[in-house]
């Protein structure tokens, strides 16, 4: 995808983003980013919180950090990925890390993630990956 450009603002209207990051600053950084484009965002600081996010309402994307403090976001996409369609299991999910090696991609998609995003992020990179996630499911 190329990098920069602009979005259009509501091209997420009514996209239900469930964000997993145990660093304030970037949870509502990913949460100003979705807004922006009109999703929907439910934030939360770790991969137990998600879960049981996704028991009550089943977001229409997954977008984890792949360390957090706790159970980190390969154990989480593995969990989401166990779970029945009906319940969440196919959710689209992007995993989000520093990490730029291409190992850790491929970490990432053999757990279960279907697309990467590396930090320091391109806010519309972003929104144009979960745009095309959807697209494409």
């Amino acid at each position: 995808m190329a990098r920069g450009g602009f979005f259009a603002v509501d091209a997420l209207r009514g996209v239900h983003v469930l964000v997993v990051d145990d660093e304030a600053d970037c949870r509502d950084l990913l949460m100003a980013i979705l807004g922006y484009c009109g999703a929907l965002v439910t934030a939360v600081g770790s991969a137990r919180e998600a879960l049981g996010v996704m028991a009550l309402i089943k977001p229409d994307v997954l977008l984890a950090d792949l360390v957090l403090e706790e159970d980190d976001g390969f154990w989480l996409v593995r969990q989401v990925r166990a779970l029945k369609p009906d319940d969440g299991g196919m959710v689209p999910a992007v995993a989000v890390s520093a990490l730029a090696a291409e190992s850790d991609r491929e970490r990432a998609r053999g757990a279960g993630f279907d697309a990467y995003i590396t930090k320091p992020l391109d806010p519309w990179e972003l929104c144009r990956m979960i745009s095309a996630l959807l697209s494409a499911g």
